[in-house]
């Protein structure tokens, strides 16, 4: 696959205020479609109208987006019920933001710490529960898919709980291999065995292992052809996302992604 093709196919992270104050330009002349990324600051500062303005650019300029929910001190299952309340608030305007934006998928973050909760793990998993059912039924309501990535929880378990109790049209999951690998104490093999089915989005980037460094896919240890091969078998083709941190990474990244694409999906232009 050519490059042209492959951005087409995959959306690229970029903090909301770098796309507002430095980036649009570039991924409009670049034709990337971006992963539009929020956090506290970014919802406090900016107006509806910043959000809306770079909206109409993307639109206007054929490029469609994904949007990631602010996840730094969000909590779905915090024990403090004022903190389990704002949390929802900010999840709740992400999902008013993605259907402003009319993107394609809104991740989020459970909030999930083991040095937190490990001793009230029952507890946080009945608040997270009712956080994120309510949560669904706005972004329902709004016409917003969304999708629950991992990211500290040590396995499957936590996840596999909470989309028994929300339902499947309702609740995607956005598996991301680099946080497997950087933070789960289960292999790969297992968290798609477990929860293949529900993949709806993946978060695309590499690591060896140690930590969350945020390298192209290919550059560490992570075992993307098991992943891909996996949802070729079973004719899925979830939203693609490569989560840059740098932008020296994005051009190798994308075309990475690209080489699995060519090799496990049929794509057409």
């Amino acid at each position: 696959m050519d490059l042209e093709q492959i951005k087409k196919h995959v959306f690229v992270s970029c903090p909301f205020d770098l796309l507002k104050q430095k980036y649009l330009p570039v991924i409009i002349h670049q034709c990337i479609n971006p992963e539009v990324g929020l956090n506290g600051t970014i919802l406090d500062t900016y107006r509806l109208k910043d959000f809306l303005d770079v909206s109409k650019a993307l639109h206007t300029n054929g490029l469609s987006c994904t949007v990631h929910a602010p996840f730094t001190d969000i909590s779905c299952g915090a024990v403090d019920a004022k903190i389990r309340a704002i949390s929802l608030e900010r999840l709740k305007y992400a999902v008013d933001l993605a259907a402003l934006f009319q993107a394609r998928s809104l991740v989020f973050h459970t909030g999930w710490e083991r040095k937190i909760y490990a001793e009230a793990t029952e507890m946080w998993l009945g608040f997270a529960i009712e956080t994120i059912s309510h949560l669904c039924e706005h972004a329902k309501a709004s016409g917003v898919k969304v999708a629950l990535e991992n990211v500290f929880e040590p396995d499957t378990e936590l996840h596999k709980r909470i989309f028994y109790a929300v339902s499947e049209e309702q609740l995607g999951f956005c598996l991301d291999a680099g946080h497997v690998y950087a933070f789960s104490k289960t292999p790969l093999n297992r968290w798609v065995e477990d929860l293949g089915p529900r993949i709806t989005h993946l978060h695309l980037h590499d690591n060896n292992g140690k930590s969350d460094e945020h390298l192209a896919p290919g550059k560490g240890i992570v075992d993307f052809d098991l992943i891909f091969s996996w949802l070729a078998g079973h004719d899925m083709r979830p939203v693609l996302t490569l989560e840059a941190h740098d932008e020296e990474t994005v051009i190798p990244g994308l075309m990475a992604i690209g080489e699995f694409m060519a090799k496990y999906f049929a794509i057409e232009e």
